[in-house]
């Protein structure tokens, strides 16, 4: 049999690990300037011939990771 005297074991607060507010912004800053360049260097190449030169390859990186960072910082703002 349980006491019903004890209360239920509580859980301490939980800290969300969240990023100082200026450390966002850069974050977001950051990302927009990598996503401009690299979208219009996919876009361009594909536009121009659609090769597959290794330069396309790094523009969809850079594009993907512009996108990344946006994605992130605005996880870290809204949490």
């Amino acid at each position: 049999m349980s006491n019903s005297d004890t209360p239920p074991p509580t859980e301490p607060p939980r800290q969300e690990s969240r990023l100082p507010r200026g450390c966002a912004i850069f974050m977001l800053i950051v990302g927009v300037l990598l996503l401009i360049p690299g979208a219009l260097c996919v876009v361009l190449s594909v536009t121009l011939g659609g090769s597959n030169d290794p330069i396309t390859g790094l523009a969809v990186l850079v594009t993907l990771g512009g996108l990344g960072l946006i994605v992130f910082a605005r996880a870290q703002k809204r949490g």
